[in-house]
């Protein structure tokens, strides 16, 4: 019973996530993972745990397989489930150290969004939770802030299934407070004003094919992106302020590849509109995955390369031992690092460029969106073909336009884009694998949100809640059977 339990659990939590974006199956996940824990020794819940890990993370990355087989994939399952295992040092017949569970699953997260190899941060609970009601409450502790939710939400529930009344209350007192805070903290935060917006053009021009030669054939995304750009201006007549293009969007490098330089300064000269272009760039010490901004008459200005590089995507961590476990490992050429956030500059615009997989990084996300007034997501998902990616990397992205404050313009190549608003609406939004253009009027937001001023403050208090709960129950237990005692006299 307690082996399905814990599989169930960890299936119904991949289902939280899409292609299925059930919000609200993971708080019941974690009250059964709970529930098959309660009342066996250490060395059973361990084993557990990691059928619950095992069964949530493999449902989940299943992505991760569309080209490289399925080695990859499963060392990584068996990586992110490894990480879990602290959750059984907590024994869940002890009812008052089960509160410190929400903080041990958000330090757990934290653990994985950094370790190893810089960190794996996919599949964590908040990035599910974009379409609940309490998904505001990002732009006070971000996506840690929502998991810890959940986790509350989840021991109340235990508690209440448990019929212990006091604990229930407890840890429901808990996630009313942290929701009062976050209803407080939204009313303070100023409203952006109308006046300041630029009209942006997202174009997803699409590739020859998907997978992982899908720039193999050189310039062929480029002139997909540049075919589709020109078309949509002999239609339209619309004023626009920008024009951006995807990560990889431009699949040679424009400073060395005279055509496709020449090409982009035709384009953006005869519209008189800036680019913001996703761009491979070739140096002496290796490539670089580059956002550029170009504009009429004068060319690249600002250039903003991309610093948390995707592990055995963008560079090989332990080469020698990847390539005997999986033969595309010997193809992966090593990228080079960015030193600096930058920000492109358009008008009253200033727009931070977050490229792929430096979603999932908390800090540079605070880093870079601190600089500007508009998040812009370049991406390039015909990596991974139709599989639920895209779709798990825009939710990924409604998170952090709530947690920043910011409107996001997330344009990738082939795979789902879409512009969100401040709290994660989506506004406009394409169709997979399809060549299609999107324009907005995007308002511009200069305040900050509690959680960008916070930091990893922000992290450290929700983690301190229950630690400071579970040392004050004992003392709320004393008080209330003292006030039962004078009742009865």
């Amino acid at each position: 019973m307690a082996i399905a339990q814990a599989l169930l659990a960890g299936f119904l939590l991949s289902c939280a996530f899409p292609p299925f974006s059930l919000w609200w199956v993971a708080p019941i996940a974690i009250v059964c993972l709970l529930q098959s824990l309660e009342r066996k020794p250490l060395k059973q819940r361990t084993a557990l745990v990691a059928l619950f890990g095992a069964s949530f993370f493999a449902p989940l990355l299943h992505w991760t397989s569309t080209y490289v087989g399925s080695i990859p994939w499963l060392l990584l399952v068996f990586g992110q489930t490894l990480l879990l295992l602290p959750l059984a040092l907590l024994p869940t017949n002890n009812y008052r150290k089960i509160i410190l569970f929400p903080a041990l699953w958000v330090f757990i997260e934290v653990i994985r969004t950094h370790f190893p190899f810089g960190g794996f941060g996919w599949g964590r609970i908040g990035f599910s939770q974009s379409d609940s009601p309490y998904s505001q409450f990002a732009s006070i502790a971000g996506p840690s802030g929502l998991t810890f939710i959940v986790c509350a939400i989840s021991i109340s529930l235990f508690f209440w299934i448990k019929q212990e009344g006091f604990l229930a209350v407890s840890s429901a007192l808990m996630v009313a407070l942290l929701l009062g805070a976050s209803t407080v903290a939204e009313h303070r935060i100023p409203a952006i004003v109308p006046s300041e917006h630029i009209s942006i053009l997202a174009v997803q021009g699409g590739v020859p094919q998907l997978g992982l030669n899908f720039n193999e054939r050189a310039t062929a995304v480029f002139t997909n992106h540049l075919k589709v750009t020109q078309e949509y201006f002999l239609r339209h007549k619309r004023n626009i302020d920008l024009i951006v293009w995807p990560e990889n969007s431009v699949d040679v490098d424009p400073y060395s590849d005279l055509y496709v330089r020449n090409s982009l300064q035709s384009l953006v000269d005869d519209i008189h509109i800036p680019i913001i272009i996703g761009a491979v760039l070739q140096t002496p010490y290796g490539p670089q995955n580059a956002s550029i901004l170009w504009k009429p008459q004068v060319g690249p200005t600002s250039t903003y390369i991309k610093m948390h590089l995707t592990p055995f995507g963008e560079y090989m961590p332990l080469r020698s031992v990847a390539q005997l476990l999986s033969p595309f490992a010997k193809n992966v050429v090593d990228f080079i690092p960015g030193k600096k956030a930058v920000v492109h500059i358009v008008g009253r615009a200033k727009v931070s460029p977050v490229i792929c997989f430096e979603l999932v990084d908390d800090q540079l996300g605070r880093s870079i969106n601190a600089l500007g007034n508009l998040m812009l997501v370049q991406t390039n998902s015909a990596t991974f073909g139709l599989s639920a990616e895209s779709a798990q990397e825009l939710e990924i992205t409604r998170i952090r336009a709530i947690e920043h404050q910011r409107f996001a313009v997330s344009i990738a190549t082939s795979g789902i884009s879409a512009i969100i608003d401040n709290e994660g609406a989506i506004l406009q939004k394409s169709a997979q694998n399809d060549a299609e253009v999107l324009t907005y009027d995007v308002p511009l937001m200069t305040t900050r949100s509690i959680s960008d001023r916070l930091g990893n403050s922000a992290e450290i208090l929700i983690i301190l809640v229950p630690i400071a709960l579970y040392f004050l129950l004992p003392f709320l237990e004393w008080k209330l059977r003292r006030i039962k005692r004078r009742s009865c006299q």
